[in-house]
C-alpha cells in the first residue's frame, strides 16, 4: 500500500468516525430532551410539589440552570442545547429550555420551549414553539379558553397555554414536541409545525374558526399536513 492511499484510507477513517460520533451526539442529546419532557410533563399544576421538582433537579442535574427561591416561590431551570453542533457550524443554535414556578409548596407554572436561532427571524430572531400551563392562566393571556394560542397569526414560532381545566388530550397534544430540530443538520425547521406538529394542527383548525384563511399566513405550510 502506497503512501497515498495509507494517507487517503486514514483521512476516510477519520471523517466516518467524526461522523459517526455526530451522530452519536445528536441522538443522545434528543434522547435526553425527550427524557426531561417526560418527566416534567409527569408534573402536575394541580398536585405536584415541591419535592416532585426536586426528584426532577436530581435526575437532570446535567440540564439545570437554576434551582432559585425568590419571594417565597421556587423556580427551576433546565435547559438541553446543541452545543457542539452549532459551534461546528453544522446546524444554527438550538436549545430546549424548561422551567417551573412552586408557590406555597405546589406546582403553579410550568413551561417548556424549543427554540432554533436564525437571523432570518429579524424580530424574534428564532424559530420556535413553547407551551405554559398554569393553575390559573393569566387573564390577559386566557381570553381563548383552557387550551389557547396567544400567538399573533403568521410568525415563525406557535405559543400554547393550558390551564388545570385543559383536558388530558389537549394537554398531551400541546407537550408533544418533536426534537428533531436541536439536533437536524442544515436548514429547515423554519415553521412552528416542526417543533409542535399536533399543536399546530389545532392552532390551524383555530384560525379558520375565525375566519381568516390559514395558508395565507402560512404559504409553507402545505408539508405540515404529513
Amino acid at each position: 500500500m502506497t503512501l497515498r492511499i495509507r494517507i487517503l484510507t486514514a483521512a476516510v477513517a477519520s471523517i466516518g468516525a467524526g461522523a459517526i460520533g455526530l451522530l452519536a451526539y445528536g441522538l443522545v442529546l434528543q434522547a435526553q430532551a425527550e427524557s426531561l419532557l417526560k418527566d416534567v410533563v409527569a408534573l402536575s399544576v394541580v398536585n405536584s410539589t415541591e419535592s416532585d421538582v426536586d426528584r426532577v433537579v436530581r435526575d437532570h442535574r446535567r440540564f439545570l440552570v437554576s434551582h432559585e427561591t425568590n419571594d417565597g416561590m421556587v423556580n427551576t431551570t433546565f435547559k438541553v442545547q446543541n452545543s457542539w453542533l452549532a459551534r461546528l457550524k453544522l446546524e444554527p443554535p438550538a436549545e430546549f429550555r424548561v422551567a417551573v414556578v412552586v408557590k406555597d409548596g405546589r406546582v403553579h407554572h410550568i413551561s417548556a420551549g424549543l427554540f432554533r436561532y436564525m437571523d432570518i427571524y429579524p424580530t424574534f430572531g428564532a424559530s420556535a414553539g413553547f407551551v405554559d400551563e398554569y393553575i390559573e392562566a393569566p387573564s390577559y393571556l386566557s381570553r381563548g379558553g383552557h387550551y389557547a394560542f396567544p400567538t399573533p397569526v403568521g410568525k415563525p414560532y406557535l405559543r400554547v397555554l393550558l390551564d388545570s381545566h385543559a383536558t388530558q388530550d389537549e394537554r398531551q397534544r400541546a407537550f408533544a414536541f418533536r426534537f428533531n430540530c436541536l439536533v437536524k443538520p442544515g436548514s429547515g425547521c423554519d415553521l412552528p409545525c416542526d417543533y409542535l406538529p399536533l399543536a399546530w394542527q389545532d392552532y390551524k383548525n383555530y384560525v379558520n374558526s375565525t375566519g381568516l384563511i390559514f395558508n395565507q399566513y402560512y404559504p409553507k405550510s402545505g408539508r405540515c399536513s404529513r
